[in-house]
């Protein structure tokens, strides 16, 4: 996961793996994503944001600077999945005008799938902490993407955190 600010715009990049797990000559088609995050605990009473998806892209990375950047590819589109050819899309989800505060958010990406099937809900929990928030907001003018993780040691040993998504930067070493 990653989340980035442009201007008063909060931007999160979210790459899922969608596969199937059976064996089929079917295909899957996904038409429709939707990213919803909302505030809880002690920010259960902030403005909860309207995340829309935007586009889709691709990650550059420039080794020299050791620094990623992202670029469109193209806009919101259904996309096929199949056993030979599991995908992973970049979604870039927007929310116009919102920014976050410290505390705890519960998501969820939801994938609708065609006919009647029911979607695909993958649910998670994010913990920004003061200084991530500043740090967002610092980038902002620069666009600078910030990093996110679910699987740092320090954070899985901490029953607050454990399985949430905490900024990387916080958790090394």
């Amino acid at each position: 996961m990653r989340i980035g600010l442009v201007g008063k715009d909060t931007h999160f990049y979210l790459q899922p793996t969608v596969s199937t797990r059976v064996k089929t000559q079917n295909v899957e088609v996904i038409r429709d994503a939707r990213f919803q995050l909302s505030p809880v605990g002690s920010i259960s009473s902030s403005k909860r944001p309207v995340f829309y998806w935007k586009e889709v892209g691709t990650w550059n990375f420039d080794p020299a600077a050791e620094w990623i950047s992202y670029r469109w590819s193209g806009d919101p589109a259904p996309f096929l999945v199949s056993q030979d050819k599991p995908q992973q899309p970049i979604f870039l989800f927007q929310a116009d005008g919102w920014s976050f505060k410290p505390g705890r958010y519960e998501g969820s990406l939801q994938l609708s799938r065609t006919g009647n099937r029911s979607p695909l809900v993958k649910k998670f929990c994010l913990v920004i902490s003061k200084k991530a928030v500043d740090e967002i907001r610092g980038g902002a003018s620069r666009e600078d993407i910030f990093y996110w993780r679910n699987d740092m040691p320090k954070a899985l040993a901490s029953s607050e955190y454990s399985g949430c998504y905490i900024r990387e930067a916080e958790w090394r070493g």
